[in-house]
C-alpha cells in the first residue's frame, strides 16, 4: 500500500471538520481578533525601512518572538505570527505570551546592520524588561541579533524574557544568560546530529530536526517508517536544509527542493548522502547554483509525492496550491514556516480550515518549535549547554505534543484544529 493510501486509509476522520472542530475554528478566530496588548512602529527617515514589533501579550510577565526581514513585510503578518508564538509557547515552553519583529526592508540591502542596530535600540526599554528576540527570516541569530546587540549595549536577545519571566537576581540572571549563549552556540556532534568536515551549531539545525522529528512521529503513530516516503521540501534555508538531511537519514526520500531562486527536482529521491552534499555546496543558504539537476522554481511541482514541508517564507500556501498538491499526490503537510497559511485578513482561517479538511496537516505551532524548546529546556533548573541533551528535550516535547495532537484527532477533529484546540486549551483561551 503506498504512503498516500496509508494516510487516508488510517486518518480519515482527520481530515474531516466535525462539531467540536468548528467550535475549534471559531476560538481560533476570536484569537486572531482580539487586539495584541503592545504595538510598536517605526519608520526610519535615513533608509525608509519601517519596523513592527506585535507583542500579543505579556503572559507570564515575558513575551517572545524573532525578528524577521523581507520587502513588504506588514503588521498583519506581524500579528499572525505574534499569536503563532503564543500558541507555540504554550505547546512547548516557557508559558509566556507570543511576539514578533518584521522590518519591511530588503535584507539584500548592505544597510540592513544599520536598520537592525537601530531598531533594537529604539525598542531597548521592552528588549530589557519583557521582550525576548532571536533570529528569523532572512535574520540570523549568531551572525546578526548577537552582534547588533553587542554594538548598541544589550546583554542578550533573550534577556527581556528572563527579566520578565524568572525574575532573577542579578547573578541567576547572568548564569541564565550564560547558559543560553553557550546551549544555541553548542556543536553539533558529527554523529548522530552533524555533517562530516561541517561545523553545525544548535541554532543552526535545531528547528529543522524538530520538524523533522513531527514527521517521523506521525508516520510512526500510523504503523510505518519514513522508509521510501517521497518529500517536496520548500526551502533549504536553516530549517529546510536540516529539516531533509534528517528525514532522509531516516529513510524519507526529497523527490524536489525549491528555494528562493530555482528548484532541484530528482523523481527517484535524494537520500541522506546526496542531502549532506548539496548542504556543503549551499551558498547563501541557497541550493548550489552549479548542480545539473537545477530547474526553474515552477519545475518543483513536476513529481509526485507523499509529503509537503514547507520551510521557507510564511503564506507560501494558497487554495490554488493545495489544489496542486492534492493532484500530485500530497496527503500531508509539515509547517516548518510560521504561519504557512495564506489568509485574507487578521481573524480569516478559510486556507488553514480547507487544508485542515483536505490533508493530515502538522502544525507550526507545534511542529516549528525547536528554538522556542532550546530556549525554554536552557531556562530550567539543572540544564546543561550540551547539544545532545537539547535534542534530547526537542525530540521528547515534540513527540509528545504529536501524540496528543493525533488522540485528539480521532473521531472527530482534523490535525491542525486538534493542535489549535490543545494550545487554545493550555493559555485558557475563550
Amino acid at each position: 500500500m503506498s504512503t498516500t493510501s496509508l494516510v487516508s486509509a488510517t486518518l480519515p476522520a482527520t481530515r474531516r471538520v466535525a462539531g467540536s472542530s468548528t467550535a475549534v475554528w471559531r476560538r481560533y478566530r476570536a484569537f486572531l481578533r482580539q487586539p495584541p496588548e503592545l504595538n510598536i512602529s517605526w519608520c526610519d527617515p535615513e533608509t525608509g525601512a519601517r519596523a513592527h514589533l506585535i507583542i500579543n501579550s505579556l503572559r507570564g510577565g515575558a513575551a517572545g518572538g524573532g525578528t524577521r526581514m523581507r520587502i513588504g513585510c506588514d503588521p498583519r503578518e506581524v500579528t499572525y505570527l505574534a499569536k503563532a508564538m503564543e500558541l507555540k509557547f504554550a505547546l512547548c515552553g516557557p508559558p509566556i505570551g507570543g511576539a514578533k519583529t518584521g522590518i519591511d526592508f530588503d535584507p539584500r540591502d548592505p544597510r540592513k546592520t544599520h536598520v537592525l542596530e537601530k531598531w533594537y535600540r529604539t525598542i531597548t526599554p521592552v528588549l530589557r524588561d519583557c521582550y525576548g528576540t532571536g533570529g528569523d527570516l532572512n535574520v540570523d541569530e549568531v551572525l546578526d541579533v548577537v552582534p547588533a546587540f553587542e554594538r548598541i549595549g544589550l546583554s542578550h536577545p533573550q534577556e527581556g524574557v528572563v527579566r520578565g519571566h524568572l525574575r532573577p537576581d542579578t547573578a541567576r540572571l547572568h548564569s541564565v544568560l550564560d547558559l543560553l549563549d553557550r546551549g544555541v552556540a553548542a556543536a553539533v556532534p558529527e554523529d548522530p546530529f552533524g555533517i562530516d568536515g561541517v561545523k553545525l551549531s544548535v541554532a543552526d539545525v535545531i528547528t529543522g530536526y524538530g520538524v523533522a522529528v513531527s514527521l517521523r512521529r506521525f508516520y510512526h503513530l500510523l504503523g510505518r517508517s519514513l522508509e521510501g516516503v517521497r518529500v517536496l521540501l520548500e526551502g533549504f534555508g536553516n530549517v529546510g536544509a536540516a529539516c531533509g538531511l534528517y528525514l532522509t537519514r531516516w529513510g524519507a526520500r526529497l523527490v524536489g527542493i525549491r528555494d528562493a531562486e530555482k528548484s532541484l527536482v530528482d523523481a527517484r529521491g535524494l537520500d541522506a548522502i546526496d542531502v549532506a552534499d548539496l548542504y556543503r555546496r549551499r551558498n547563501n543558504k541557497l541550493l548550489p547554483a552549479d548542480d545539473a539537476r537545477i530547474r526553474d522554481s515552477s519545475a518543483f511541482w513536476s513529481v509526485d509525492a507523499d509529503a509537503f514541508v514547507c520551510a521557507a517564507i510564511s503564506e507560501s500556501v494558497t487554495l490554488p496550491l493545495l489544489d496542486v498538491m492534492s493532484e500530485h499526490g500530497v496527503r500531508v503537510i509539515a509547517c516548518g514556516a510560521n504561519q504557512p497559511f495564506r489568509e485574507s485578513k487578521i481573524g480569516s482561517t478559510r486556507v488553514a480550515q480547507t487544508a485542515d479538511r483536505r490533508f493530515s496537516v502538522l502544525a507550526d505551532i507545534a511542529a516549528n518549535a525547536g528554538m522556542a524548546r532550546t530556549f525554554s529546556y536552557l531556562m530550567e533548573p539543572g540544564a546543561q549547554a550540551v547539544a545532545d541533551l537539547v535534542f534530547r528535550a526537542v525530540e521528547q516535547t515534540i513527540t509528545d505534543n504529536v501524540d496528543q495532537v493525533m488522540t485528539r484527532a480521532k473521531g472527530e477533529n482534523g490535525l491542525l484544529a486538534a493542535t489549535l484546540g490543545l494550545a487554545l486549551d493550555r493559555i485558557g483561551a475563550p
